[in-house]
């Protein structure tokens, strides 16, 4: 019988590694596919972007930027792919567009 290895091993084993050694980092809401696709999110009614600037400086990459509305009110989110050991982190963050500078 031949044994496949499981694709969640990698992704799971990088985001082990990644808050291990950066304690620092905020929390995010993880999950991983099982296809081995990695996503952090966090939506929140704080100024996110500090918090998507410390994964930036620990994972590399520049996030982007974009504004959406929900439940009538504008959001202003962060995007980041990156990187990191191999493995492809795909962070997500929002919070409201008034408190990230955005025009409403």
């Amino acid at each position: 019988m031949k044994s496949n290895p499981n694709p969640q091993t990698g992704p799971l084993t990088a985001l082990a590694q990644l808050l291990s050694e950066h304690p620092e980092l905020p929390p995010l809401d993880w999950s991983v596919t099982a296809s081995g696709f990695l996503h952090g999110a966090w939506s929140g009614d704080e100024d996110v972007r500090p918090l998507i600037d410390a994964y930036a400086a620990v994972l590399g990459g520049e996030p982007s930027d974009y504004s959406y509305t929900r439940s009538g009110g504008r959001r202003a989110g962060f995007a980041l792919k990156a990187v990191w050991r191999d493995i492809s982190f795909d962070v997500w963050v929002s919070g409201p567009a008034r408190v990230q500078g955005v025009a409403a």
